[in-house]
């Protein structure tokens, strides 16, 4: 077992080192198995690592998995696609390249009432982007929910609005892989929270 994941603005292996690694142990021989929490093909640079073995002609399967999105969305007990409540998901990048928010983001569409929209690696720039988008048309009032280590025994979250969410999420300063999803979908999150916790008090 060879440690190369990410870490969010700390040192981490480069990806040509990770595509170099697969690449030479699979040339020697080796069975290589690059694992990664939840689906590769959603922000997880599995195009990148295919080309690679391609190029070189190693032999590749993916093996699909769920994309933190719909994990959280399970453990949350909401659906995406509420009916009568959203007509189509985007997932979005917070960052790009170089770690800053991306200027081809299209706000009109996170303006979108009708769209559920993820943000993917949000932390550092949710501010500019919730503001962006609020400037594009997003109501301020809009629900919003932050999920850190979604699906995992330790999971967290934070239930807001799309406006005051960048400064409790920067309070809370949640350790892991944050995804940040926006929408009427979900509305209710604050009254079920509220009823969890008032049920897990009457607990003897």
């Amino acid at each position: 077992k060879m440690l190369v994941g990410k870490t969010g603005y700390g040192p981490s292996c480069k990806q040509d080192e990770i595509n170099g690694l697969m690449v030479g142990l699979a040339k020697a021989g080796r069975r290589v198995v690059r694992l990664k929490g939840g689906d590769p093909m959603i922000f997880g640079r599995a195009g990148e690592e295919i080309a690679a073995c391609r190029k070189a002609r190693v032999a590749i399967e993916v093996v699909p998995g769920i994309t933190a999105a719909q994990g959280a969305a399970s453990r949350l007990g909401v659906s995406l696609t509420q009916r009568h409540g959203a007509r189509r998901v985007q997932y979005v990048t917070g960052h790009g390249a170089d770690g800053a928010l991306p200027n081809d983001i299209d706000w009109r569409s996170l303006a979108d009432p009708a769209a559920t929209s993820i943000i993917y690696m949000p932390v550092k720039t949710l501010g500019e982007l919730a503001a962006r988008a609020i400037t594009a048309g997003l109501d301020p009032a809009t629900p919003a929910v932050a999920v850190a280590r979604a699906t995992r025994p330790d999971e967290a979250r934070i239930v807001s609005t799309i406006a005051e969410l960048p400064d409790r999420l920067a309070q809370a300063g949640l350790p892991g892989p944050v995804v940040v999803m926006i929408g009427r979908t979900f509305g209710g999150l604050a009254t079920a929270q509220t009823a969890s916790n008032d049920a897990r008090k009457m607990l003897p």
